[in-house]
């Protein structure tokens, strides 16, 4: 992964990244992470990667928000631009993951979720091919949240709500002790993130995979 230039000014500040929905459905909740509150940003920083942009452009939905974030100055937080800002991009995010292992563990989860009896016979491989083509931010937002977690050895937090990647944090969490969280916008408010956040602002971290 070619790391975005702003990712050198977070320093030891929490990142907060965004799924499309989030957006598009809540941007309240979003507007108080940007928002130019130092309660909130000595504490957190938002952050918007390009493939998300993107996403909402193709829905037309959510533009309204994101040019506000983008162009109002009341607002901080930080705009990524990646490699993954395609739909070939996107397949190939989870080749950047920091060891094979974290990639595997957050297949196992997309297994779980294409096919939760397990009965079905197609190879793991054949899913997995099919259902990658039609993914364009899952595996991308997974992958920056990781490395950005596993390298800076801060937290990353994914706001979502969809399951897999919850249950694909939790096991990176598990596995191999990254501090990488995910909530949905429903569940949590955003001062229940914020005292999470302070809570764990040294989780337990296995350096061994450095």
């Amino acid at each position: 992964m070619r790391f975005p230039t702003q990712l050198g000014r977070c320093h030891g500040i929490p990142l907060v990244l965004f799924d499309t929905n989030v957006l598009i459905d809540s941007d309240g909740f979003v507007k108080d992470i940007f928002g130019k509150d130092p309660r909130v940003s000595d504490n957190v920083r938002g952050v918007v990667c390009d493939f998300i942009e993107s996403e909402m452009l193709n829905l037309k939905k959510g533009i309204r928000i994101l040019d506000e974030l983008k162009n109002d100055s009341e607002y901080l937080g930080f705009y990524f631009q990646t490699e993954y800002n395609s739909r070939e991009g996107s397949a190939k995010s989870l080749e950047d993951m920091p060891t094979p292992e974290m990639k595997e563990a957050v297949l196992v989860e997309y297994d779980k979720k294409l096919n939760p009896s397990g009965m079905l016979g197609d190879s793991k491989e054949a899913k997995r091919a099919s259902a990658s083509k039609s993914k364009f931010v899952d595996f991308s937002i997974l992958t920056v949240a990781t490395i950005s977690a596993f390298r800076r050895k801060r937290q990353s937090i994914i706001v979502s709500r969809d399951r897999w990647i919850k249950l694909s944090c939790k096991s990176l969490q598990n596995r191999f002790k990254l501090p990488l969280y995910c909530y949905d916008q429903w569940n949590f408010s955003m001062k229940e993130i914020l005292d999470r956040v302070r809570t764990e602002l040294k989780p337990p971290f296995d350096d061994s995979y450095l």
